[in-house]
C-alpha cells in the first residue's frame, strides 16, 4: 500500500487532515500525520506522496524527500457547518478575519466568499498592525489567541477542511478516481464539504478546466503562472516551472506571494527575480469577470532571452535604417607626422568606453575618425548612429534623440517612436555640432549619460540603455562654457578623450600627397606644375580636406593632363590670408627654401598660427643657435635637450623641425643632411622668447 505523510506547523492539525483524508481514501493507502518540529527529528521521509498547504512548510520539507516523491498541496475549504455559523450575522456588519498571516487571511475570505458570505464586510488581520476600532467583531479559524483584546465578539469556525479538489486530485494519483466517484466523493459532496459549482464541473468532467488551460499554456514560450484572486497557483506551464526550478520543484497549489515575494499581485509594474543564476522579468495581470477579479496570470521571461530578442529588434532597426559605420582607421589617408600621431591617439580611444570629443575644423574628417574609432572598438558589430545636431530643427530634435510613445504629440506615429539612444543600444551615438545642440536638450542629455536610461516623450518607463557618446565641434566648447552658452557639467561628462584633429595646413607634404590620392580614386592622373603645387601649398584650407576635394573634382574635370596655376578654381581667401600669403613663404621644395628678410608681421602671423607650441619651437631654434653654422639632426638636439633636463621627445622635434622648415626659418638638407638655423629662425627665436617670459 502507498505512504502518504502530512506535514503541518503543529501536530494536532496534522492529525485534523490526517483523519480527513483517512476518511475517505483510507482504503487505498497509509496516511500518517507530521508536525513540523517532528520533521526536524527525521533524516528522511520514506513516503511516496508528502501533503502540506504552506510554502514554507515544503521549504524544510524538500531537503527530506526523494526525487520520487511526489508533493500535493492541499487546499482548503468551510464546510456547511461553518458556514452556517455565519449565516445570522446582520447584512452590512464590518468583522476582522483574523489568521496566522496575510495570505491564509486572504485564502479564508476568498474561501467565504465561494461559500456565499458576501453579506458581511471582511478586513484581514493577522495580529500586528492597527485596524478600525469601531469594529467589534472577530471570525477565525482557530487563531482566537491572535484577536485584539478590543473585540468583544469572536466566532471560532474552526480549522478549514480539506476540499474536493485536494482529495480527488490524491485519488487520480492513486489510480482510484472511478472508485472515488462512486462511493466517497458523493457522501463527501452530500455531507460534509460545502462544495461551489467549478468543483462540481470538475466531477462530472474527467477533461477538468484545468487540463484545457494546461494545454493552451504549454504551447506558450514564455512562463506563466494562472492563480486564483488570492494568488494560489492554479496551474504553471513547463517554462515557467523550468525558470524557477532553482526554488522550488512544485507551483500547483502554493501562493505566489511564498514563490515569489517580488512580485506584487496587484501591480502591473515588472519584477526582477533571481532564481539561482537566472535573472527572470516578472509580471502580474488581473484577470476579471465583469468589475471582480477573479484570478492573475504571472509572466515570466529569462532576462537574457528577453536581451536577445530586443537585441533582434534593434538589429532590425539598424538594419532598415542603414546605421553602420563605414570607415576604418586604415580610410585615414595622410604620411605626416600630425596625422599619424592623431591616428595613434585615436586608437587607443578606441579600446576605452568612455565619451569622446573630437575637435576640429570644418572638414577634417571629424566622422571619419568617430566612425573609425567605433569600428574599432568593442561595440564594432552594433549600431554607429550619426545625428547632426544643427541639422535637426529644435523642436524635432528630442523626440529624434529620445523617441515617444503613440499619441505623445500631434502628428506622432500610433504605435510610437523608437529615439536615436535606444536604437544605437550597445553602439555609438555620434553628436556632431555638439555645440549647436540647445540648453534645454543638455539637460536632458545630461540625465541620459548620468542614469543610463531614457525616457521618451509621453511615456513613464525608463528604458535601459548603453550607448557610447562621441560628440563632435568645430568650436571652442570650453569658452561656450564660459559664456553660459554651454553646459559646463555636460563638458565634463563629454570630454573624457579629447581629440583633437589637424588642420590641413597643419599636415605639411599631405597637401599634395592627399591631392594625388583624391585624382587617383576619380581615376585620373594629371600633373601639376611647380607654380600650381605652390599655389594649393600656399593656400589657407579654411574648409580642409572637403576644400582639396572639390578642388580635385574641378582639375579632374578639366580633362587636362598638365594642370598650370591657371587651371586651378578661384580660391576664396580672407583679406587677412592675403596679407599672410605676402609676408610668410612656404617651402616647398629644397630649391625655394631662400632667405628672406624677416618682418614683425611674418612671425605674428606664425605666433597666431602656432602659437600653442611656441615652447617646443623656442627650444628647437635655441638648442640650433648655439652652433649656427651646425648641421643639426633630430637625435643631436634631443640629445643637447635632454642635457638641459628638457623631456621633448624625438617625435615631437621631428615635428618642430617640419613646421619651422615649412615656413623658412630654418634650411633643411635632403636626406641625412641635417637643418640649420638662418636669420628669421633666429628672429622668431628672440620673439618667442619675449612671448614665452611674459
Amino acid at each position: 500500500m502507498r505512504k502518504v505523510t502530512i506535514v503541518a506547523i503543529e501536530k494536532t492539525y496534522a492529525i485534523s487532515l490526517k483523519e480527513q483524508y483517512d476518511k475517505y481514501l483510507g482504503a487505498y493507502c497509509q496516511f500518517s500525520a507530521m508536525s513540523l518540529e517532528e520533521l526536524t527529528d527525521v533524516g528522511y521521509l520514506d513516503s511516496d506522496f508528502v501533503l502540506l498547504f504552506a510554502f514554507d512548510i515544503f521549504q524544510q520539507v524538500r531537503d527530506k524527500i526523494s526525487d520520487s516523491t511526489e508533493i500535493i498541496v492541499i487546499s482548503l475549504a468551510l464546510n456547511k457547518k461553518q458556514v452556517a455559523m455565519l449565516k445570522d450575522i446582520p447584512d452590512g456588519t464590518e468583522a476582522l478575519l483574523v489568521n496566522f498571516n496575510q495570505r491564509t487571511c486572504m485564502n479564508t475570505i476568498m474561501r467565504m466568499y465561494d461559500a456565499g458570505i458576501r453579506n458581511i464586510k471582511l478586513h484581514p488581520y493577522y495580529g500586528q498592525g492597527d485596524y478600525d476600532r469601531n469594529i467589534r467583531i472577530a471570525i477565525t479559524p482557530n487563531e482566537e489567541k491572535l484577536v485584539p483584546a478590543g473585540i468583544k465578539t469572536v466566532i471560532n469556525v474552526g480549522e478549514s477542511t480539506v476540499d474536493m479538489n485536494s482529495l480527488y486530485l490524491l485519488a487520480d494519483k492513486l489510480g482510484v478516481t472511478e472508485q472515488f466517484r462512486r462511493k466517497e466523493a458523493v457522501e463527501a459532496m452530500k455531507e460534509y464539504y460545502y462544495l461551489d459549482t467549478p468543483v462540481d464541473k470538475m466531477f462530472n468532467n474527467l477533461n477538468s478546466e484545468r487540463d484545457k488551460i494546461h494545454s493552451i499554456l504549454s504551447v506558450m514560450q514564455e512562463g506563466l503562472l494562472v492563480t486564483d484572486s488570492v494568488g494560489n497557483v492554479y496551474v504553471a506551464n513547463s517554462t515557467a516551472a523550468n525558470l524557477l526550478k532553482d526554488r522550488t520543484r512544485y507551483l500547483n497549489g502554493f501562493n505566489v506571494g511564498e514563490i515569489l515575494p517580488e512580485v506584487k499581485l496587484d501591480s502591473t509594474k515588472e519584477r526582477l527575480v533571481v532564481s539561482g543564476r537566472r535573472k527572470i522579468v516578472a509580471t502580474s495581470s488581473p484577470m476579471r469577470s465583469g468589475s471582480e477579479i477573479i484570478g492573475y496570470i504571472v509572466s515570466l521571461n529569462d532576462f537574457e532571452q528577453v536581451e536577445e530578442k530586443q537585441q533582434g529588434i534593434r538589429k532590425t532597426l539598424r538594419e532598415k535604417s542603414n546605421h553602420k559605420a563605414r570607415y576604418h582607421f586604415e580610410d585615414i589617408e595622410g604620411r605626416s607626422e600630425a596625422i599619424r600621431k592623431t591616428v595613434e591617439d585615436a586608437k587607443r580611444i578606441a579600446m576605452s568606453n568612455s565619451s569622446v570629443i573630437i575637435e576640429g575644423e570644418s572638414g577634417t574628417g571629424k566622422e571619419l575618425f568617430a566612425q573609425s574609432i567605433h569600428n574599432g572598438s568593442y561595440r564594432r558589430k552594433n549600431s554607429f548612429i550619426a545625428v547632426n545636431c544643427a541639422a535637426i530643427p529644435e523642436n524635432l530634435l528630442e523626440s529624434e534623440m529620445f523617441g515617444y510613445e503613440g499619441g505623445a504629440f500631434t502628428g506622432a506615429k500610433k504605435d510610437g517612436k523608437a529615439g536615436y539612444f535606444e536604437v544605437a543600444h550597445q553602439g555609438t551615438i555620434f553628436l556632431d555640432e555638439i555645440g549647436e545642440m540647445p540648453l534645454s536638450l543638455q539637460a536632458k542629455l545630461l540625465r541620459v549619460i548620468e542614469e543610463r536610461t531614457v525616457t521618451r516623450i509621453g511615456g513613464n518607463n525608463p528604458i535601459e540603455i548603453d550607448v557610447r557618446i562621441i560628440a563632435a565641434t568645430n568650436k571652442d566648447l570650453f569658452e561656450m562654457v564660459q559664456k553660459g552658452l554651454f553646459r559646463e557639467d555636460l563638458y565634463y561628462r563629454l570630454n573624457v578623450l579629447p581629440l583633437k584633429l589637424p588642420s590641413l595646413n597643419e599636415r605639411g607634404d599631405d597637401i599634395l600627397y592627399l591631392f594625388d590620392r583624391l585624382v587617383g580614386h576619380m581615376n585620373s592622373n594629371v600633373v601639376l606644375s611647380p607654380e600650381a603645387e605652390a599655389k594649393l601649398m600656399s593656400h589657407k584650407w579654411k574648409g580642409n580636406v572637403r576644400e582639396l576635394r572639390n578642388v580635385a573634382e574641378y582639375v579632374v574635370s578639366r580633362n587636362s593632363k598638365y594642370i598650370d596655376v591657371n587651371d586651378l578654381p578661384w580660391l576664396r581667401e580672407t583679406e587677412e590670408d592675403k596679407i599672410e600669403d605676402k609676408s610668410i613663404e612656404l617651402t616647398y621644395r629644397e630649391t625655394e627654401n631662400v632667405y628672406r628678410e624677416p618682418t614683425d608681421d611674418m612671425i605674428r602671423q606664425f605666433i597666431i598660427k602656432e602659437g600653442r607650441d611656441a615652447e617646443l619651437y623656442f627650444a628647437i631654434l635655441e638648442q640650433m643657435d648655439r652652433n649656427p653654422g651646425a648641421k643639426w639632426g633630430r637625435k643631436s638636439i634631443v640629445q643637447g635637450l635632454k642635457d638641459e633636463g628638457s623631456l621633448i621627445t624625438e617625435g615631437e622635434v621631428k615635428r618642430g623641425l617640419t613646421r619651422l622648415s615649412d615656413f623658412g626659418f630654418i634650411k633643411t638638407s635632403k636626406g641625412r643632411g641635417g637643418s640649420t638655423i638662418n636669420e628669421k629662425g633666429k628672429a622668431l627665436k628672440n620673439a618667442l622668447k619675449g612671448i614665452i617670459v611674459k
